[in-house]
């Protein structure tokens, strides 16, 4: 069976921190993309407002050392009672073949192809769906992504036990 595993990536807050923004030096930590490229054999989907600047947002994390592949991007919704949970929904149902949000061991949009996957969720918000808790981790605005936030992701994906990473 194929497998993913799927970031999905905000930008604000994750690889961009207040601390590293304060300090003169830019805007994306390079040291913060360096911990992401720790998830050797994931691939990103930017889920961030940043991915809708026509490349740009590539460009700039390129030129922060990003290693791993972007897959994709999310739709943005600017209806009030949509979340950025229901923007991951639908990338998830149009690209991984209607599969939808894990549950457990179960998905609750059944596979239509011979396809797998795991993902985790990178954002400072918590805008997100009951059923992706599980995949969730949330950084802190301030320091933004940190070793501890890696290593729960490499858990959540399986890498360790799937992939050698």
């Amino acid at each position: 069976m194929n497998k993913k595993y799927i970031i999905f990536l905000d930008i604000d807050g994750v690889l961009a921190s207040h601390k590293y923004l304060c300090s003169g030096k830019g805007y994306i930590d390079p040291e913060k993309v360096s911990l992401l490229n720790q998830l050797e054999g994931a691939e990103i989907v930017i889920s961030s407002s940043w991915g809708y600047d026509d490349g740009k947002t590539e460009e700039s994390l390129r030129k922060c050392g990003l290693k791993l592949p972007i897959i994709g991007y999310t739709d943005h919704y600017y209806e009030e009672w949509l979340c950025r949970g229901n923007e991951i929904e639908k990338w998830l149902r149009d690209n991984a073949d209607g599969m939808g949000t894990k549950w457990g061991d179960e998905y609750l949009h059944k596979p239509y192809q011979n396809f797998d996957y795991e993902y985790v969720i990178f954002d400072d918000n918590e805008d997100f769906l009951l059923g992706q808790a599980s995949h969730f981790i949330q950084t802190e605005e301030e320091y933004a992504l940190t070793q501890e936030d890696i290593d729960k992701a490499r858990k959540i994906l399986k890498l360790d036990e799937n992939h050698s990473a």
